[in-house]
């Protein structure tokens, strides 16, 4: 009787440590939110590592994980003609770039929100992580270093990125823990 307790009790705690962690077991949900404004643009060329879909610029994605509901939009992104006037930031052979971005909480949970998630893709599979700076005379409006985000409540600013100077980013992808794939959107040209 002992053997067969030990394993079953086991597997009874297993399943409650993970169910722990959000109200809900479903998978994370990502999708184009219905309300976003379509724009015709020319055909890019295809990504080499897509994600499921591959949104475009402007694009609000409506997002739900780990029992929080929320609305992801990069607006913008820009890597010419960007600078400050603190010297010695960025390494030789390096620019800034930066993606305008906002995060919507359209769920009744607070949660927080960083550069953390945010990236930088380029062609050849190169990476590039958000630059964790504040300050520094970068484009206003920054994006929050650490923030909460409360129900109904937004978060909008400019993820900054050291990038090569050579070379252009393709896709800017958005990662949060709790999806099994980043969401992207493709740079235009």
């Amino acid at each position: 009787m002992r053997r067969t307790i030990l394993p079953a009790a086991i597997l009874l705690l297993a399943g409650a440590a993970v169910g722990c962690s959000s109200d809900t077991d479903d998978k994370p949900t990502v999708s184009k939110a219905t309300d976003t404004p379509t724009t015709s643009s020319s055909s890019p060329s295809p990504s080499p590592s897509p994600s499921p879909e591959t949104y475009k610029v402007g694009d609000t994605i409506d997002i739900e994980a780990s029992g929080y509901q929320f609305a992801v939009t990069v607006i913008a992104f820009k890597d010419k003609g960007i600078t400050t006037d603190v010297p010695g930031l960025l390494n030789d052979g390096e620019k800034w770039a930066q993606a305008e971005v906002k995060v919507c909480n359209s769920g009744s949970e607070s949660f927080g929100v960083s550069p953390a998630p945010w990236s930088l893709a380029y062609e050849d599979g190169a990476r590039v992580d958000a630059t964790s700076i504040s300050g520094a005379e970068l484009p206003a409006p920054e994006y929050p270093i650490e923030a909460r985000v409360k129900s109904g409540d937004c978060v909008r600013g400019n993820v900054p990125f050291e990038v090569p100077v050579d070379g252009r980013a393709e896709r800017v992808l958005y990662w949060p823990g709790d999806l099994d794939d980043p969401v992207e959107w493709l740079i235009g040209g």
